[in-house]
Formats: C-alpha cells, sequence, structure tokens
C-alpha cells in the first residue's frame, strides 16, 4: 500500500510533508509500513483524543514506533485553531529546526487540509515564506485549496505578524 503524501518542501536536510489520517482497520499496517517505506521519520497527528478513536488511530504512536517512526501529537479541534499563536510558532518552529537537521516529516488531521495547512504554513514561515504564498504552495501540492476556513487563513495572517515582531525585538 502507498499512501496519498504529498511532499510541500525540503527544508535542509530534511522535508516536510502533508497527508490525510492514515489509513486504520484492516490495513493499519500496510499504511505505517507505507509510510516508513517512503522516507517519513516523523508523524505529527493533529486528531483529537476522541476523533483518534472515532477514526481507529487510538494506537497511532505504536505503529508509527513499530515502523521506525518517530510520533508527535498536537491536537487542534476539527475546522478550528490552535490554543495560542505564541504555542503555534513555538510548535512550528520546532518542526521547521527538527526537520531542517534531518527529519523527513508528515503532518496530518482528518482530511489534511485545514489543521494540517496551517500547521504546514506555520512551518514555511519560518523558512520565509509569506502568509498567501505559503498558502498558495501547500495548495499547489496539496492538490486543493487549504484551509479549511476564513479563521484558519487569518491565523496565518494573524502569527506571521506576530513572528515578523518576536523576530524585530
Amino acid at each position: 500500500m502507498t499512501p496519498d503524501i504529498y511532499k510541500i518542501e525540503l527544508i535542509g536536510s530534511g522535508s516536510l510533508s502533508v497527508m490525510a489520517k492514515p489509513v486504520s482497520g484492516e490495513w493499519i499496517d500496510d499504511e505505517f509500513a507505507g509510510i516508513a517505506n517512503s522516507g517519513i521519520d516523523r508523524i505529527v497527528s493533529l486528531l483529537e483524543p476522541n476523533e483518534e478513536i472515532e477514526v481507529g488511530l487510538s494506537e497511532e504512536k505504536l505503529c508509527a514506533e513499530k515502523y521506525g517512526m518517530e510520533f508527535v501529537s498536537f491536537p487542534i479541534k476539527d475546522r478550528g485553531l490552535p490554543n495560542s499563536i505564541q504555542e503555534y510558532l513555538a510548535f512550528t518552529k520546532r518542526l521547521y529546526q527538527e526537520t531542517a537537521g534531518g527529519l523527513n516529516t508528515v503532518v496530518h488531521c482528518r482530511a489534511g487540509i485545514g489543521r494540517t495547512g496551517i500547521i504546514a504554513a506555520g512551518v514555511l514561515l519560518h523558512c520565509g515564506f509569506e502568509p498567501e504564498e505559503a498558502i498558495e504552495h501547500i495548495s499547489k501540492q496539496r492538490g486543493v485549496r487549504i484551509p479549511d476556513t476564513e479563521e484558519q487563513i487569518e491565523w496565518v495572517n494573524q502569527s506571521h505578524a506576530q513572528h515578523i515582531t518576536n523576530c524585530s525585538t
């Protein structure tokens, strides 16, 4: 099984990719083997705990580790926003730095569009992309417009403004 993984950007010696949630059920083992075989070192899940159960991914961390991948959970409400801009900027900066250091990272939520889009855009902001440039780039690579909502687009814009402020102080 070859999962649909969309490479967004090479960053340093690593790469940033996005995808919809991994397949679960009887194909879960094949899915995680496929993710690992595609060169992914780290899976970042944005699913909330109740969603993990609902979509059959409550054991995602164990599945990732079984195939030698790091697993990171950063839950965000479906069609929602992270808890704070500072937390978001710190998390996306961490992803940027660790990806640049050589980790091939894939980010997912349920559909791989909304929450995934704002996290991927946040990483690209640390690469020097402007907000609209990041959104357009991810949308082109993903093959669908990201993120889901106007609030999520505004979040990327606001976080960029805060990122610029943080860098200038």
